[in-house]
């Protein structure tokens, strides 16, 4: 998740909610949770196909849209029919996205469905979030609502790799590193689908078997947290923003612990070559630090 800066976020009582991919998954369930759980807020569902967000219920406050995160033409066309019924966007949620799992070497010359994955999973919220940010500083105050939030709905993909689903993993690492980044440029003020596997990786004892074997397991699905409850605790985030609104939130036991395993063991790996990795230059530091915090 991204904010301008770390001040607390008020969510507005009439807030309006953007959120892409609702046709099923999060999207729908986050959807549903503001039409039903927050009648006074608003919500512009989208998606490739609208017949898809039949599920999400009508009403005054419910706004579904055609919208393919691909085209910039189709994104501008979204928000400005936002805009013209709502008059403003508070919230934008980059939800829309999908995996495609197998050996990475198994891409076809080209990789056209992983340039594909790219343009839907990164290229999509990054248009997004562009348009988003325009928004939130020129059109919302208009209203007498300056500012907003963008979600973007990455996951532990966003921070550590598996085998099988390299171009999702680079998809989610970039995706992290844009919403970090911008994160710090805006001013204060401002408020499953799977490739055939490759011959050679096709093996019994590959990690991508592993992956793919664990990741079809039924009750593996069981455990992790329902799209009901993880849009409550992204509402959660931002309808309670009196600490501010932090840059990442791992939602799920899963996800908390294996990031916080993942982050003690580069740690590990960073202490054991301290001494080779600093042995060597004289940059000011600090210095560069206070530009990237």
């Amino acid at each position: 998740m991204e904010t301008p800066d770390a001040r607390p976020y008020n969510l507005p009582d009439n807030a309006v909610w953007f959120i892409t991919g609702c046709s099923s998954g999060i999207g729908q369930g986050l959807a549903e949770y503001i039409a039903t759980k927050k009648p006074s807020q608003r919500v512009v569902a989208t998606a490739r196909n609208p017949a898809s967000l039949s599920d999400i219920p009508d009403g005054p406050n419910v706004l579904k849209l055609a919208l393919d995160v691909t085209s910039v033409a189709s994104i501008d066309a979204a928000f400005d029919t936002t805009l013209a019924h709502f008059g403003r966007v508070d919230i934008a949620v980059n939800n829309a996205g999908y995996n495609l799992m197998g050996d990475a070497e198994s891409s076809p010359p080209g990789n056209a469905g992983a340039r594909a994955l790219l343009d839907t999973n990164f290229w999509g919220a990054v248009d997004v979030s562009k348009r988003a940010l325009s928004v939130f500083r020129d059109s919302n105050p208009k209203t007498g609502q300056r500012g907003g939030v963008i979600i973007n709905i990455s996951s532990l993909g966003g921070y550590l790799g598996s085998p099988g689903n390299a171009f999702y993993h680079a998809s989610k690492f970039a995706l992290e590193g844009f919403a970090e980044s911008i994160a710090k440029e805006v001013f204060p003020e401002w408020n499953i689908h799977r490739m055939p596997r490759h011959p050679a990786y096709d093996r019994p004892e590959g990690p991508t078997t592993g992956m793919l074997a664990f990741m079809d397991r039924p009750e593996l699905h069981a455990g992790f947290a329902g799209p009901e409850e993880v849009a409550e605790r992204i509402y959660a985030v931002v309808g309670t923003g009196e600490r501010g609104i932090p840059m990442r939130v791992p939602l799920g036991r899963d996800s908390w612990e294996m990031v916080m395993g993942e982050t003690e063991r580069v740690r590990g790996e960073l202490e054991e070559w301290r001494e080779f990795s600093c042995g060597m230059g004289n940059t000011d530091v600090e210095g560069m630090a206070k530009l990237v915090r």
